[in-house]
C-alpha cells in the first residue's frame, strides 16, 4: 500500500507544481481585462492563448491599453484612435492604408470621395486634400474616429491643345468608417425614452458638395418656449439604435442615433443624396433649461409691471 501511494503523491505534487508555474498575463482593454497567456506582441498585432487553452487569438495593439505579465513587467501602449465630437475634430480621425491597424473596430460604412479642380491651373495637394476632408467630414457625421482607405486615384493636370480639351487634377478616394467606441444603446435608449428634445442644429452634407452646411434651429413658441418633442418608439437592429420622430423631416425610413452626450444625441439621415445630423439637447440641457427660465422670468416682470 505504501509503495502505490508514494508515486501517486509525488505525480499529485508535481502536477500541482506545474499549474502554480502557469501563470496567466492581463490584457487590459478599454471596457475590461482578460486573462490570458501572450505569445507574441508584434509590430501591430498582439497574439494570445486562454489559459489551458491552445486556439489562438489576436488582436490590433491600438485596442490594448497595457498587459500586465506574469513576470511583473508591464507594457503599455498608446492608441491612435482619438475622440472626435464637432466637426472641428476632423483632423483627430486616424487614417490608414494598412487593414491591420483597423481589426477589431466597429465598422460604420462605406464611403467614397471625389474632388476635382476647377481648372488646368488647379494645386494637385489643394485638391487631393479637399477630397480626404470630405471623407473625413462624413466620417465623423457617421460617428466613425478611423478610415481605411482601400483605394485612392489621383489624376495630374491635363493641358490640352486646340485639338484636345485639358482635364483638370481629380482625385477620388473609396474607404471604409470605423469606430473605436461602440455605442452605449443600454445609455441611448434610458436618455431617448426618459426625456424630451429640442431641435438644435442641422449639418448637411451633400454628395456633390465641397463641405458641409450648418443651420442653427430656432424652434421655440410664440413666448419663446423652446419646443420639445419624443424622439418615439427605438428600434434595435444589430446593435444599433434607429427612431422615427414625427417632428423631423428626414428622407430615409429611419434616423440612426450614432453619438450621444450630456444632455444631448445626434441622429443620422444618410441616402444616396447626402447625409444629415440632427443635434437634439434633451429637456435638461443647460442651453435648454436656461431658454426656459429667461422665459419664466419675462412673464414674472411683466406681471409685476401691469400691477
Amino acid at each position: 500500500m505504501k509503495r502505490t501511494l508514494i508515486p501517486v503523491l509525488f505525480c499529485l505534487a508535481f502536477t500541482g507544481k506545474s499549474f502554480s508555474q502557469t501563470k496567466s498575463d492581463k490584457l487590459f482593454l478599454k471596457d475590461g481585462h482578460k486573462e490570458v497567456v501572450i505569445k507574441e506582441v508584434g509590430t501591430g498585432i498582439i497574439k494570445y492563448t486562454y489559459p489551458g487553452e491552445e486556439v489562438l487569438y489576436s488582436i490590433s495593439k491600438n485596442l490594448v491599453d497595457k498587459i500586465e505579465f506574469s513576470s511583473g513587467r508591464t507594457e503599455e501602449f498608446k492608441s491612435p484612435f482619438k475622440e472626435v465630437n464637432t466637426l472641428l475634430d476632423i483632423d483627430k480621425i486616424f487614417v490608414t492604408f494598412n487593414p491591420v491597424e483597423i481589426e477589431g473596430l466597429e465598422i460604420m460604412g462605406d464611403l467614397f470621395s471625389k474632388a476635382v479642380g476647377v481648372t488646368t491651373l488647379s494645386s494637385v495637394n489643394n485638391v487631393n486634400n479637399r477630397a480626404l476632408t470630405k471623407l473625413k467630414t462624413e466620417a465623423f457625421m457617421m460617428g466613425a474616429n478611423a478610415l481605411f482607405i482601400g483605394n485612392q486615384f489621383q489624376r495630374g493636370n491635363q493641358y490640352g491643345n486646340e485639338n484636345t480639351p485639358g482635364n483638370s487634377t481629380m482625385t477620388t478616394y473609396s474607404a471604409k468608417a470605423y469606430s473605436s467606441e461602440k455605442l452605449d444603446t443600454k445609455a441611448a435608449r434610458a436618455l431617448i425614452e426618459n426625456h424630451k428634445f429640442y431641435y438644435h442644429q442641422k449639418i448637411q452634407l451633400a454628395r456633390n458638395g465641397w463641405s458641409p452646411s450648418i443651420s442653427i434651429q430656432e424652434s421655440v413658441d410664440k413666448e419663446l418656449n423652446p419646443i420639445l418633442f419624443d424622439l418615439g418608439e427605438v428600434i434595435e437592429k444589430e446593435g444599433k439604435l434607429f427612431v422615427k420622430p414625427k417632428d423631423l423631416k428626414f428622407k430615409g425610413e429611419s434616423l440612426e442615433v450614432i453619438r450621444i452626450g450630456d444632455d444631448m444625441i445626434t441622429l443620422m439621415d444618410r441616402t444616396d443624396k447626402a447625409v444629415v445630423n440632427f443635434d437634439l439637447l434633451s429637456d435638461q440641457n443647460m442651453l435648454v433649461q436656461n431658454q426656459i427660465k429667461m422665459v419664466q422670468l419675462r412673464k414674472e416682470r411683466d406681471n409685476q409691471n401691469s400691477l
